[in-house]
């Protein structure tokens, strides 16, 4: 149960904190990401998050393009396609949500709402969140 708890707080900051947009990537969450191996894709725009369990990056480059890129940046995690998600996740291939939710993971999703929610250009659609979480120990 506390992995879901966790799971949902960390989603809302992710998808609810304010706006604040700009092209790089704070040293703090780039540490982050570069320590989790999980590349940022180039050239997208830093939204909001936290640096200890992940952020929102947008770009306006097509969500298909994307998706196609961090296949070809992470070739080893699975991909867990359900209920409208997209999410490349380092759990196992026959993982369950509570695997997937549990492990760091990318989704990648078009989110016309992004330009309004971060002050950005029309065409930044392309909606990248990376979350940082680790199972329990």
């Amino acid at each position: 149960m506390k992995i879901w708890r966790t799971t949902a707080i960390s989603v809302f900051m992710l998808w609810s904190v304010g706006a604040w947009a700009g092209d790089d990537i704070p040293a703090d969450y780039q540490a982050a990401i570069d320590t989790a191996n999980v590349p940022a894709y180039p050239g997208s725009v830093f939204c909001t998050g936290d640096p200890a369990s992940g952020m929102r990056l947008a770009t306006s480059d097509s969500v298909e393009t994307v998706r196609k890129w961090y296949r070809s940046q992470l070739p080893d995690w699975n991909t867990y396609e359900g209920y409208g998600s997209w999410i490349l996740h380092a759990g196992p291939a026959d993982a369950g949500m509570t695997d997937i939710f549990s492990s760091f993971q990318v989704s990648i999703t078009e989110n016309p709402e992004l330009p309004n929610w971060h002050a950005l250009s029309s065409d930044m659609t392309t909606e990248i969140v990376i979350a940082l979480m680790e199972p329990p120990e």
